[in-house]
Formats: C-alpha cells, structure tokens, sequence
C-alpha cells in the first residue's frame, strides 16, 4: 500500500448563491487556433516562473558551487520545456502537432513537474511528497505528461494553505497502466464547478483564472488514451486521479490498451 497523509479536514466555509456566482469566471468561446495559443501560453508561465526563481538564487554569495551547477541545470531544462511549448504551437500551427511517446520513467517526469512549480517563493513551505509503487518505467511523452502533473501541482498549491499546506501524488505501474494521483488538503473544489472542472471556459475562485490547467491536463491525457477525472469520494481536499497505458514490449506503442478498457475499469471500480 502506498503511504497515506492524514490531515486536519479543512471544509468550506458557508457561501450563498450570489457569492458563488459571483466567483465563477465564464470565459468566451474561442477558435481552435487561439485555444492553442492560449494553452501554450498558459504553460509558459511555469518554466518562465522557474528561471526567475532560480537565477534570483544564484545571485546569492552562500550557495555551493554543486547548488550553483545544479540551479543552473535547472534554468537550461526550463528553457528547453519552453522550447518544446513554442514547437508544440509552431506544429499546431501546421497541423502536425503529435505526442513523442519513448520508454520513460514516471518518477522522473513527475520530479521535475515538482520542482518546476515548488520553486515559486509563495510555495516553498508547502509539502509536497511523491510515493511511487510498480514499475516506473513505461511508454508515454514524458514532457506532455510532465504539464499535466505540473498543472496539477499548481492548482493545489494555489488552494492549499502556505504556511500548512500538503499536497501528495502518489503513481503506480504495472504492466499495462500507469496510475496517477494528486490531493491535497485545500477547501476543495466547489460543487458548483464539479461537473465543469475540466472545461476550458470556467475558473473559480481566481480573480486572474483562466481555467486553462485542467483543460490542458484532460486533452494531454486523452491523447494518451487515457483519463483523468475528480475523486468525489475524496473525505478531505481534492483528489484528481489519472489512468494511461503504461506497458511497452521492445519499445513499441501498448495500442492494445484502448481508452475504452481504462473507462471501463474505472467504471467497474467506481461501482464496487
């Protein structure tokens, strides 16, 4: 069994109908290609955060010349995330936009989703812990599934307290699929979005929110074959859980595990 958090059950406070209203953001609708561009844009902000965070550390006269190498690794790897986010939209562009599945490891790629967003001074008290069960290695685009999980971490941090706030993810494989989860002890989403959460025309809450994260991390994963949805049965917090095929043989796509074999699982599960 993975390694459960317990914490202290922080619930909703009481809103009426108007307050409710009046924090849910409608966005207009958009044509495909300014949906892309506002996507990519969205998910620049991550690596661009990043490389602010970590040259302002590097201008410190106390770091280690191992910490001054190690963060300015990590300044290069926000670079090359962000060049890899203009090239997706240039392709899409062209309409040849496609994944680059590859044998991957799932710790690393949720590693670096971690430290991309944990650096942001507003979340460096925040706990964040990543237990990881199975096999770690699988076939899928590890830079995809990075923004998903990136995207993720970033919601919870934004709703989690900054000073007492725990966020866990928690991924699993086997064989024949790759299992994802992120909770974290905030107020929860609230029921008045549940059912739209993943739609890119609504946020809450955020007097800038775009309501772009989840939208991102639910085309990223079905492009995947795979799904994403929210945990209702979740006591405490929010838990988004993520299935994909996982397995490969020779380094060949696992085609064989269809979107519809996951959906069913889920559904099986969901009824036990």
């Amino acid at each position: 069994m993975l390694e459960q958090t317990v914490c202290r059950e922080r619930l909703l406070p009481a809103e009426s109908l108007r307050y409710v209203q009046r924090n849910i953001l409608i966005l207009e609708p958009q044509s495909d290609a300014s949906k892309m561009v506002a996507l990519v844009c969205h998910d620049l902000r991550l690596p661009l955060t990043a490389i602010l965070a970590n040259a302002e550390f590097l201008t410190q006269s106390d770091i280690s010349e191992t910490e001054r190498n190690e963060l300015y690794q990590e300044i290069r790897w926000s670079i090359e995330r962000m060049n890899e986010l203009v090239t997706s939209l240039l392709e899409c562009s062209k309409g040849c936009d496609t994944l680059r599945p590859a044998v991957r490891s799932i710790v690393d790629t949720v590693e670096r989703a971690v430290r991309m967003t944990s650096v942001r001074k507003e979340f460096r008290h925040i706990m964040i812990k990543h237990y990881h069960k199975g096999l770690a290695v699988g076939w899928f685009d590890s830079n995809r599934l990075e923004r998903v999980v990136a995207n993720l971490v970033l919601n919870a941090c934004e709703a989690v307290s900054p000073d007492s706030g725990r966020i866990v993810i928690t991924t699993t494989g086997n064989q024949t699929c790759l299992q994802i989860g992120v909770w974290d002890n905030g107020p929860g989403i609230h029921p008045a979005i549940q059912d739209s959460v993943f739609q890119p025309s609504v946020s809450y809450g955020k007097a800038e929110g775009s309501g772009l994260g989840l939208a991102i991390a639910k085309k990223i994963v079905e492009d995947h074959g795979g799904e994403i949805y929210l945990d209702g049965e979740s006591e405490t917090g929010t838990l988004f859980k993520i299935t994909i095929p996982f397995c490969h043989s020779g380094g060949s796509n696992p085609a064989h595990v269809c979107r519809s074999d996951l959906l069913h699982a889920h559904v099986k599960k969901r009824g036990a």
